[in-house]
């Protein structure tokens, strides 16, 4: 069982997240964080294994944050999020230890488990 943390700073694509997760049996929402700072408080409350986080963040950014996440808990795994396709956002997520990069329009269960089996 993944447990999750999803951070984004949209509460629609939250919702939307939480909904697409919602009863897949290896993957359990903890909960949300609309902000970097929001989610590092709550890591030692909640202890996921896994942070999706979106790219485009007021403040930090989600490389910038995946950094800051991982400094507290080496042990997370991120997935980054965004709405763009930027097609350097791969290398870019794997260069701040993220598992790896996700368009927001491909996001499921089944996806976040995929990326999840990759070593």
């Amino acid at each position: 069982m993944h447990s999750l943390l999803l951070v984004d700073d949209q509460p629609a694509f939250l919702r939307l997240a939480r909904t697409l997760l919602h009863g897949h049996s290896d993957l359990a929402v903890l909960g949300e964080a609309t902000s970097t700072e929001e989610a590092l408080a709550l890591l030692p409350i909640l202890r996921p294994k896994v942070v999706i986080l979106d790219v485009q963040m007021p403040g930090l950014n989600g490389f910038q944050a995946a950094r800051r996440l991982l400094a507290a808990a080496p042990e997370l795994r991120i997935i980054l999020v965004s709405a763009l396709g930027n097609p350097q956002y791969e290398p870019l997520a794997r260069a701040v230890g993220a598992v790896a990069f996700l368009p927001k329009k491909a996001l499921s269960a089944e996806a976040i488990v995929r990326l999840l089996q990759q070593p």
